[in-house]
């Protein structure tokens, strides 16, 4: 039986609350997470994904519903979040605005140093976190953090957080704005991370053919509700629900749904580019013969 790491259940969560400028936020979402999968959260620009993923190390408090994360009941006024802060990894969107020290290797090590661990465990967290993070260690430890690319910055950004070696990494638009070779470096990055050390992600992004690519099971938000979850290519398979929802497809999906609409014998659950090109294949081979 798989292991929930993350249960959310009805929540509720107002900024300003009490206030007069009091704004709801989320108004009764749904998640979870089990160990060793990649989920995805999917939503348009206010849809509540941002302030969802804060309560998952305690950032944010529930103001109504549950939120329970690796046993921690964050609901309670009692539970203290900062040992979960160590357990779940959340990366910002755009974390390469928040780094702060001038060296690539100082500025990796300060979480690892703050938890008091001795040089050569904090020297070795670092070695790892910049390698899985394709920095090399020996070739950027000492370079200026601020002379880096923007693409270099958020690895390492991405670097700090897995210092820490947390059981679950959070990720908000981790590929937001970069080009595509950027971009292909961070999935690479995260599928390794998943695949060879089993770190549980969570990933959100408004990029489709990122989420067809490298996650599991989505769960859309939209008014600050859960209105779609399931596996992805369950979710990308309604497609008028998601336009009404005003999220886009894939590109191949969108391509496979209007030749399905012209008469094409094309399967409706098509979400990469390999399974276009398989199904296309296989029509056209077929009408041959």
């Amino acid at each position: 039986m798989n292991e929930t790491l993350v249960e959310v259940k009805d929540l509720w969560h107002w900024y300003l609350r009490g206030t007069p400028l009091q704004t709801p936020a989320l108004l009764g979402a749904n998640f979870e997470l089990v160990r060793s999968e990649i989920a995805g959260i999917m939503g348009h620009t206010g849809s509540g994904k941002s302030t969802l993923i804060q309560h998952f190390n305690g950032l944010l408090r529930p103001h109504r519903g549950s939120v329970r994360v690796l046993g921690a009941d964050l609901g309670d006024a009692k539970t203290d979040p900062r040992p979960l802060r160590r357990r779940v990894g959340l990366l910002f969107q755009f974390p390469e605005t928040q780094l702060f020290d001038p060296t690539v290797g100082d500025e990796i090590a300060f979480g690892p140093r703050r938890l008091g661990l001795t040089r050569e465990e904090v020297r070795r967290r670092v070695r790892d976190a910049m390698e899985r993070s394709g920095i090399p260690f020996e070739a950027y430890k000492d370079r200026y953090t601020f002379g880096l690319s923007g693409g270099e910055q958020r690895m390492v950004a991405l670097a700090g957080v897995l210092a820490l070696e947390p059981e679950v990494l959070v990720l908000d638009e981790p590929t937001s704005g970069l080009d595509p070779r950027g971009r292909r470096k961070v999935l690479n990055t995260l599928r390794s991370l998943h695949d060879e050390v089993g770190t549980t992600l969570v990933f959100v992004s408004h990029n489709m053919e990122d989420v067809a690519e490298l996650v599991q099971r989505v769960w859309v938000l939209a008014g600050g509700k859960t209105v779609l979850q399931g596996p992805t290519r369950q979710v990308f398979t309604q497609v008028e629900r998601l336009r009404e929802l005003g999220l886009g497809l894939p590109q191949v999906t969108e391509v496979a749904h209007e030749l399905r609409a012209r008469g094409a014998p094309v399967r409706p659950d098509i979400i990469t580019v390999d399974e276009a090109a398989e199904a296309l294949w296989t029509s056209s081979t077929s009408r041959a013969v």
